[in-house]
């Protein structure tokens, strides 16, 4: 992407997070229903309206690569889940994006693994360790909603760009 491609995608983002987003269809709803397994459904519910256009169009990216593989395409719909129910509120997205480049020791620092969370540790810390460790978080969740080891697996490097899965990872950069 340009400069500017960024800047009108990452605007883009800010808007949708602040709410302007539709809900999704029947269709839509129905298209989710199908490639999860039931009990994941109530836990794709629980993402924001963006996070669950987001993952409806990643999702659809897959496919228009090709890709048929159900673990996959489930991985896709629950990729961003850990961010979901108040654990990530819209600030921290930005001061993700911009720590990963201006001070991403500074950020990996601060981002404490949310099984380590004390009793002291600020609501803001928490926050922020949730944006940083949500592939893991929604890969406990996805785990617990019955999806496949392989679909977890996919949530869980869901950020690595070149690992297992790499072009979940590529479609959600650009989705």
């Amino acid at each position: 992407m340009t400069g500017r491609q960024v800047i009108k995608y990452r605007l883009d983002q800010v808007r949708q997070q602040l709410g302007f987003v539709a809900p999704l269809t029947t269709d839509e709803q129905e298209v989710v229903r199908a490639l999860l397994p039931e009990a994941a459904w109530p836990l794709f519910l629980t993402m924001s309206r963006a996070d669950q256009q987001h993952s409806l169009r990643v999702c659809r990216g897959l496919q228009a690569r090709g890709q048929t593989d159900s673990d996959l395409l489930a991985a896709a719909l629950l990729h961003d889940v850990g961010k979901a129910e108040g654990r990530v509120p819209f600030w921290t997205r930005p001061v993700i994006v911009l720590g990963k480049k201006l001070a991403p020791r500074l950020l990996r620092y601060l981002a404490i693994v949310p099984q380590d969370f004390s009793s002291r540790t600020p609501s803001w810390q928490r926050a922020l360790s949730y944006a940083w460790w949500h592939a893991e978080v929604g890969a406990e969740l996805a785990s617990a909603a019955g999806l496949s080891e392989q679909a977890v697996h996919y949530i869980r490097t869901h950020h690595q760009p070149s690992g297992p899965a790499q072009i979940l990872h590529e479609v959600d950069e650009v989705s």
